[in-house]
């Protein structure tokens, strides 16, 4: 009699782990839900928006080349490259289709990418601009 207590015990607490963890599962999983928005946009404001992505990463891999060479004219190249020139050419119609966090993390990889051609055309510190361009990446 006290092995079939014990194997209802044992089995309840088995099912009661197992239960206890879907649980915790579905807390964590819902923490880490896709929070993304679909944007709306035709084939060439698309073609727009990762040529503009593609750019960024191009810019901040000449960046790291140019600092590893010391070479702050590829540096000021790169990153004016991508600065507000370029964000003052994205069309308005795409910009009025873009969700708040766009418009917010948009304008502010442009000013830093120019933070970080000002700092290679003047002072020319590659510290200083690896930790900009460090920052602007988190």
């Amino acid at each position: 009699m006290s092995q079939i207590i014990f194997k209802r015990g044992f089995l309840c607490g088995v099912i009661s782990c197992f239960l206890g963890f879907s649980m915790v599962t579905q807390v964590v999983a819902s923490e880490s839900m896709d929070e993304r928005e679909i944007i709306w946009v035709s084939a060439d404001e698309k073609a727009i928006l990762l040529a503009e992505m593609r750019a960024f990463l191009e810019a901040s891999q000449h960046i790291l080349e140019g600092s590893l060479a010391d070479d702050m004219e590829v540096i000021e190249e790169a990153a004016r490259s991508v600065g507000m020139k370029m964000m003052r050419a994205t069309p308005k119609a795409l910009h009025d289709k873009l969700p708040s966090g766009f418009t917010v993390l948009g304008p502010k990889a442009h000013r830093g990418f120019e933070v970080i051609a000002d700092e290679a055309s003047g002072l020319g510190d590659r510290e200083v601009v690896l930790e900009h361009l460090a920052k602007l990446q988190k």
